[in-house]
């Protein structure tokens, strides 16, 4: 399946860009505050978290991976119990974001193609860097 990665490609394109994730580690949707503006000084609104370090970055790279949804699921579910969501959220709450989380995720990495580096700006994912081919 495609995901979404944290890089470093293209990083300082935005003066407000950041990277404090692992190069190549997958991202997910983390929490936004309220009244923070895209370019504020937070960067919630223009980042996304590592499953692994909970750090975030604003530039991601669209890559295949060779993860099941199950895995991803998994995946999400020990960051959630990690960042006490799981306990917070209760179970079955938990479960329920998770499962949103999952389809959201991989249906936005759908709609990039691979080698494609995105940033968020709010709400809108756009590509920064397309895939480029050679042709012969």
């Amino acid at each position: 399946m495609k995901l979404l990665t944290a890089t470093n490609e293209t990083q300082r394109q935005r003066p407000d860009d950041f990277m404090w994730c692992t190069e190549g580690e997958i991202v997910k949707f983390g929490m936004e505050c309220d009244g923070e503006e895209v370019d504020g000084k937070c960067g919630c609104r223009r980042s996304m978290v590592g499953v692994q370090c909970n750090k975030a970055t604003t530039t991601m790279k669209v890559i295949h991976v060779e993860m099941t949804c199950e895995e991803l699921t998994n995946a999400l579910r020990d960051n959630y119990k990690e960042g006490g969501w799981y306990n917070l959220m209760g179970a079955e709450s938990a479960e329920k974001s998770i499962r949103i989380e999952v389809e959201d995720l991989i249906r936005l990495s759908e709609s990039f193609p691979v080698g494609s580096i995105v940033e968020k700006r709010g709400d809108k994912f756009q590509v920064r860097k397309e895939v480029s081919c050679n042709v012969r």
